[in-house]
């Protein structure tokens, strides 16, 4: 979730910007704040209930 902090208090990353969230599933529990999506491989699980969209690649 460092990541993920460091976007929501950059000074130059756009306030409304939407945080784009690339993991492979293999994480904690993320908690984000601002608007976003979880882009990951086809037939990865994430290990919580996403709040955002979730986008698959093959």
């Amino acid at each position: 979730m460092p990541g993920v902090d460091l976007l929501e208090r950059a000074e130059d990353f756009p306030p409304g910007g939407p945080v784009p969230v690339i993991t492979d599933g293999e994480c904690d529990v993320l908690r984000v704040r601002r608007e976003h999506a979880h882009l990951g491989p086809q037939g990865a699980v994430l290990p919580f209930t996403p709040r955002g969209p979730v986008f698959r690649m093959r």
